[in-house]
């Protein structure tokens, strides 16, 4: 049943409350102010934990955060009772309003697609990298030889797509961002998963450097990892090597198809001064808040990469690239995509 709308909708000053409008205890240095985006009140963080849909005539913002965008694609901080009034809507509102279901244009031309992102704060950007990642180790005459064998993209079990920037003098850090996509029974790919990575490091290094990371994932396994516990060790827990590059590999690879292969392939494009950045011994996280401002909702990975959560309509200029690059002619394909080195 739904609740009422309470009586006073209207967004309350931050100047006219000094308690929670729903705990009554005093907001101080500690306890901070949030607004409420559907009933305009004032409430302590732990009496807005959660997030939902409203339409976008609905949503609540005042004078005092004008320099805020309000994006009505994202789910809204609202209290509790909103949270409960706003539910039976949720469903609707998903299938209409969320990022999921916006259709997404991308520019193949456009000059950004050769220097990606290492950091996304949306999985809207993540499938523009991994679009742009497929389209320039597709792209013509860039580095000959170099490209991912067409039978290790046709036979994989997944993908995931990581942009990685690595900075420092002796000491080294390193971050980025990316998705994860599954191969699907029907043979459709999955709804895609945000991923990150992070970590630090030391030895003779100086500079600075961004480099794309395509990881294709060969077993069930590699896929499994990935929605077990919501963090994966690349090497520890799960085996990567440098992936055959080229046209022998991949004649190779098509005249054995009972070949071993290791559970995944890493191939990269670097560009910096270090001398190449290594995945092995990364660990690779999940991404739950991205996931949610993308679907309109909690999902897990297990139900995106498991194809509980159907693929979303703006995932398609991704899987149109991975088919086109699938259906390419394996003579002729260069790429800008290089099997990874396995120490850094």
């Amino acid at each position: 049943m739904n609740q009422p709308v309470p009586a006073t909708v209207r967004w309350i000053p931050d100047a006219e409350v000094s308690v929670c409008s729903s705990c009554e205890l005093l907001f101080d240095w500690m306890r901070r102010k949030h607004h409420c985006r559907s009933c305009g009140h004032v409430f302590c963080e732990l009496c807005t934990l959660h997030r939902s849909l409203i339409p976008a005539n609905q949503i609540l913002s005042g004078s005092e955060c004008k320099y805020l965008a309000v994006n009505a694609h994202n789910p809204q901080r609202v209290c509790d009772k909103c949270h409960a009034r706003l539910e039976l809507q949720q469903e609707e509102l998903r299938i209409t309003m969320s990022h999921a279901v916006q259709e997404m244009d991308v520019k193949v031309s456009s000059a950004p697609r050769l220097v990606n992102s290492p950091y996304s704060y949306t999985l809207k950007e993540e499938i523009l990298k991994a679009t742009y990642s497929i389209k320039n180790f597709t792209s013509q005459g860039i580095v000959k030889d170099r490209s991912i064998p067409l039978p290790l993209l046709t036979h994989a079990k997944g993908i995931a797509f990581l942009t990685v920037i690595k900075m420092g003098f002796v000491f080294t850090g390193r971050m980025g961002t990316g998705l994860v996509v599954a191969k699907l029974a029907d043979g459709r790919w999955s709804a895609p998963s945000a991923i990150a990575t992070a970590g630090i490091g030391w030895g003779a290094q100086v500079g600075g450097e961004i480099t794309d990371f395509v990881i294709v994932l060969n077993t069930p396994r590699a896929v499994e990892a990935f929605c077990a516990s919501g963090q994966v060790n690349l090497g520890a827990e799960l085996g990567v090597s440098a992936g055959p590059v080229g046209r022998v590999a991949s004649g190779a690879l098509e005249a054995s198809s009972g070949m071993d292969v290791a559970p995944c392939y890493s191939y990269s494009h670097s560009k910096g001064l270090f001398a190449g950045i290594s995945l092995e011994g990364s660990i690779i996280l999940a991404r739950p808040d991205i996931n949610r401002s993308f679907y309109g909702k909690a999902v897990s990975v297990s139900s995106l990469l498991g194809g509980v959560e159907s693929p979303p309509v703006a995932a398609a200029p991704l899987y149109d690239a991975i088919r086109e690059a699938t259906e390419s002619p394996a003579s002729g394909a260069n790429c800008v995509v290089h099997s990874s080195p396995i120490s850094s």
